[in-house]
């Protein structure tokens, strides 16, 4: 277990994203960015979009291969775009890959945005949801202190399965889930440190209870196959033809 000491703990946190700069939020991100790394190294393409936590957009997708890469945030972010992901400006079947950031916990509108990352997507293209994992202990702190408003457990944790239901009907289909990180939701490093057997024994004996949920889908496209039912089926002729009786011994030019 590594902690880095780029910050140190405070009692509140403006939004997730500066959550992350926490010592704590430190060492789950560096847990996200060693599983998400060998998934962006196969993905390639020429446009990706993040939605939330623009600003560790750079570091998270330093092992991308696609080419152009966009971030999405409100006005008062550094992002590349600013509009509401409910209607994003972009062409339809235009981008490569799709990242929602601990986004859709922070909206009222998930159906929505799922449904224009769908919209944007090339046939193939890449959707990468995280968020946290409501089966977990985190989700526990959740379930009792949400109502408190506190980053990072504010908003609405969704179970994988859920998601999964609504990405299905979308058309998406589900390549890998994976959990990530099982560090007690303690914002002072000092007790988790000496919780470390907590730590090491949950990722051997209960793996299902990370805190993150990392599900990665691409967008599935069948071509449609019209089916001939029988009672519809018409013949333009029958089966016997009966010869015309006039000009029967009439020789033909050919």
């Amino acid at each position: 277990m590594r902690f880095s000491k780029q910050t140190t703990e405070s009692k509140g946190f403006a939004n997730i994203e500066d959550w992350y700069l926490s010592e704590t939020g430190q060492y789950l991100l560096e847990e996200l960015e060693a599983r998400l790394t060998p998934i962006l190294a196969t993905t390639f393409g020429y446009y990706s979009l993040q939605v939330g936590c623009a600003g560790l957009a750079g570091r998270l997708q330093q092992g991308c291969r696609v080419k152009h890469q966009f971030t999405l945030g409100e006005a008062e972010q550094a992002t590349s775009i600013e509009a509401s992901p409910s209607m994003l400006p972009i062409a339809s079947d235009s981008v490569d890959l799709v990242i929602l950031m601990h986004h859709l916990s922070d909206t009222n509108e998930p159906h929505a945005i799922l449904r224009e990352a769908f919209r944007v997507l090339i046939p193939e293209g890449k959707l990468v949801i995280i968020d946290f994992n409501p089966k977990s202990l985190w989700g526990l702190r959740h379930f009792f202190q949400s109502w408190l408003e506190h980053v990072p457990f504010k908003g609405h944790f969704y179970t994988a399965k859920r998601i999964d239901d609504w990405m299905r009907l979308l058309g998406f289909d589900q390549s890998r889930l994976h959990r990530v990180g099982y560090l007690p939701p303690i914002q002072k490093p000092a007790i988790v440190r000496h919780l470390s057997w907590l730590e090491k024994g949950m990722r051997n004996w209960l793996p299902l209870f990370g805190a993150l949920n990392l599900m990665v889908y691409s967008k599935n496209i069948s071509p449609l196959t019209p089916v001939r039912h029988r009672w519809v089926t018409r013949k333009l002729l029958p089966a016997k033809v009966a010869r015309p009786s006039v000009g029967r011994n009439m020789k033909y030019d050919r």
